[in-house]
């Protein structure tokens, strides 16, 4: 099972709270049979506050309700685990954990001196991981597997989409190339562009290059480019094809230590085309979109389908 791709690198340095009992002070909700304490809601205020969350995005401070929404969707997160009956085998927890190695470049050492470093012993890590994992799994099980993406979807989102799926123009060359010495005098450059001159004008007689290379006998280099952007090329050689259509042969070049000349072979106009890479690029998008809407309905419906009782002071909540 590889995991990685759904672990950042923070999860290298997953805070885990400090687990020695302390007494509870109060109840501040019931979800279910479940309760909910002040311990609980400082500890979650800890984790907000640990190096790692500390590297995210965040916006203000978070009151005691807010907090306490997270620990009432952790907690409905977990009794639907259960009643899913879902686990982690110590087999994909040791899996994951050399996922997190691989994407890091550590060593186990490495990582549980990093762990240590942080205050995380590795039983504790792995139990987090865990507790990831199978959360992982249960939105996979309530959420990605129930979203779906239709041929339809698809295409509307490529009609509106349309600019971001257009290929730039493109063309397929043909080149012959004189080598020029660095040290080449005047005399010689004029010898090298005359030759180039002819073989250009057996290009437009209907020779085709391949003729040209082998009559040369490995005097010339040359031969067919493929296709390429035309943006991406030198730009003396976009100055010399500019405006070519297939079939056309260009002046000589002098260019990178050489004289070239190209034919057009083809010519590719820009192009947005629904192709079966575009279809999956698409269907990846509109699946993340529609596992995020999903994922938002669910959590709410969780919450509906829960007895919860908030029991916060006034003051807090």
């Amino acid at each position: 099972m590889t995991l990685s791709k759904y672990f950042p690198l923070l999860l290298l340095f997953l805070w885990v709270g400090n687990l020695h009992a302390e007494p509870l002070i109060r109840v501040v909700a019931l979800v279910n049979n479940d309760v909910v304490t002040s311990y609980q809601l400082e500890q979650k205020l800890a984790e907000m506050n640990s190096p790692a969350q500390k590297g995210a995005a965040t916006q203000g401070e978070t009151s005691d309700r807010e907090l306490l929404n997270l620990l009432i969707e952790d907690v409905l997160v977990q009794q639907r685990i259960a009643e899913l009956g879902l686990s982690v085998s110590d087999q994909e927890l040791t899996s994951a954990i050399e996922d997190v190695q691989r994407q890091n470049k550590l060593t186990l050492e490495q990582l549980q001196t990093a762990l240590h470093a942080q205050g995380v012993s590795m039983a504790d890590y792995r139990q987090n991981l865990r507790k990831e994992i199978l959360r992982y799994k249960l939105i996979n099980q309530e959420v990605r597997s129930k979203v779906e993406v239709t041929r339809a979807q698809i295409r509307d989102y490529f009609e509106a989409h349309r600019n971001e799926f257009t290929r730039p123009p493109a063309l397929n060359l043909a080149r012959l190339s004189f080598p020029l010495s660095a040290t080449a005098k005047d005399e010689q450059r004029q010898e090298l562009l005359q030759q180039a001159q002819v073989a250009r004008q057996q290009l437009l007689a209907g020779k085709s290059v391949q003729e040209i290379l082998n009559a040369a006998g490995g005097a010339i280099e040359g031969g067919n480019m493929g296709m390429m952007v035309e943006a991406e090329l030198h730009p003396e050689f976009q100055k010399g094809i500019a405006g070519l259509t297939s079939g056309e042969v260009t002046e000589p070049i002098l260019a990178l230590g050489a004289v070239h000349v190209f034919k057009i072979v083809e010519r590719t106009p820009a192009k947005a085309e629904l192709t079966e890479d575009v279809s999956a690029a698409i269907e990846k998008i509109l699946s993340e979109q529609n596992s995020e809407k999903r994922f938002t309905e669910w959590k709410k419906e969780l919450r509906q389908g829960a007895v919860i009782d908030i029991r916060l002071p006034a003051e807090a909540s």
